[in-house]
């Protein structure tokens, strides 16, 4: 397999990660209830709501503008797609470093948020420096 399709691959990876935190966020946290499985308090999940509901929205942008990047890439436009993919990917890895230093305890979700788009661009500086 060349390191392209792997970085590829990737990046696909992290725009379904991306997909999956939009969809836990902006439909998933909405539903009246939910807030019981997360053992959140029903006020502190009616102040939150809205901040998933944005958040949720941010998330489904990055992973749009991935999957849109790697069309470009199959339509073999490639400076369209370098762009596209390029400015998603750093914004997951700067988001999921944020995360990182910011909560402790959501460290996991910090290295699921960023470790794919970062691999990514290994596997792609290894495709670009051949």
């Amino acid at each position: 397999m060349k390191v392209e399709w792997i970085s590829f691959f990737l990046f696909g990876i992290a725009a379904l990660i991306h997909f999956g935190f939009f969809f836990f966020e902006a439909i998933l946290y909405q539903r009246r209830g939910f807030h019981e499985k997360l053992g959140i308090s029903e006020r502190d999940h009616q102040i939150q709501k809205v901040w998933a509901l944005n958040q949720g929205f941010y998330n489904l942008y990055l992973s749009v503008g991935t999957l849109t990047g790697l069309y470009f890439v199959m339509q073999k436009q490639i400076m369209l797609a370098g762009v596209l993919t390029s400015f998603c990917g750093v914004s997951m890895i700067v988001s999921g470093c944020v995360l990182w230093l910011s909560v402790p305890r959501l460290r996991a979700a910090a290295l699921l948020q960023a470790i794919p788009p970062l691999l990514g661009f290994l596997f792609l500086s290894f495709h670009i420096i051949k």
